[in-house]
């Protein structure tokens, strides 16, 4: 399928939910506060070399890094879970922990149902901001920012594929198993006055797409922040630079802002010590284009 196709599939269920309003938000604003919620089947969303209690983090670390690209800061969450044992839901739930513990957030409540066939997670995160980011606002003249690395969803596609021992690339074993994506940098974001944003869930040719869509501008990307390992791979298969776009679920951040305002998130990056740089720029048009060459968004969908 098509990812335009999709995308324009989820509006439509969003138009029937009467939550089109919302639709380009990463995390929904109400009055000061953010309000996300991800859903994962197990089939889909856990890879093999996942404990339960990785697959818990996971599904925490992606919904609240929604609410950190709407300009928030994480504070608590609720959770569901359907699962075949109480064993299951047992580890499930310490991985939720473990992953409150190292957001910072509060786990409020759980509730867990019996499934005799796949198990589901799903993950709802409030957060709060004084200034919440949608993908809408993005200006031609806009400077592009990349808040995080791109890569391990690169590498692990590869592993998934059978291309490749993923023992042998361990920061991204590490981080496919318990991302540890830039989430208090939703707050600098906001703070330093960004016009919009956007994580890189679905993958990050497909997330600019998105940026570029709701904000109605052409994306041109000069170069990518990715992960060593995912250079070193590509370049011991003789990929293409680009083709680290096709990368998923490195929960960076893709953030539209003008110079000064670029400056000042690529200094609290550097307070944080988080990765960031200046990747591309906005111009009047549609569709994201690396260097030249226009992409094709191919991103993760349901159907």
């Amino acid at each position: 399928m098509e990812f335009s196709h999709w995308l324009s599939m989820l509006k439509r269920l969003s138009s029937a939910a009467g939550s089109l309003d919302y639709f380009d938000y990463d995390a929904s604003p109400l009055n000061g506060f953010l309000v996300n919620i991800d859903g994962y089947a197990a089939s889909s969303s856990k890879p093999p070399w996942a404990s339960w209690s990785d697959w818990g983090w996971r599904a925490l670390v992606a919904s609240a890094s929604d609410v950190a690209a709407s300009g928030g800061r994480p504070t608590a969450v609720v959770y569901s879970v359907g699962v075949e044992s109480f064993d299951r839901a047992l580890e499930i739930a310490v991985g939720v922990r473990e992953a409150s513990e190292w957001a910072g957030v509060m786990v409020l409540k759980a509730d867990t149902n019996r499934s005799s066939g796949d198990s589901w997670i799903d993950v709802a995160v409030i957060g709060v901001s004084g200034r919440p980011l949608s993908r809408r606002g993005a200006r031609p003249g806009d400077l592009l920012v990349q808040v995080g690395c791109i890569g391990y969803g690169f590498v692990a596609g590869k592993a998934l594929k059978g291309l490749i021992d993923l023992d042998r690339y361990p920061e991204t074993l590490g981080y496919t198993r318990r991302p540890k994506p830039p989430l208090n940098m939703g707050p600098a974001i906001s703070k330093c006055g960004a016009r919009a944003a956007i994580d890189n869930s679905d993958g990050w040719a497909s997330t600019l797409y998105q940026l570029s869509e709701a904000s109605g501008v052409k994306i041109v990307v000069e170069e990518v922040l990715a992960a060593g390992e995912a250079l070193e791979l590509a370049a011991s298969l003789s990929a293409a630079e680009e083709d680290l776009m096709e990368s998923w679920e490195d929960y960076n951040l893709a953030v539209a802002a003008g110079a000064e305002e670029a400056e000042c998130i690529l200094g609290e990056c550097r307070r944080a010590g988080v990765p960031c740089a200046i990747v591309g720029r906005l111009e009047y048009g549609v569709g994201v284009y690396f260097k030249s060459r226009r992409l094709e968004p191919s991103g993760w969908a349901w159907f």
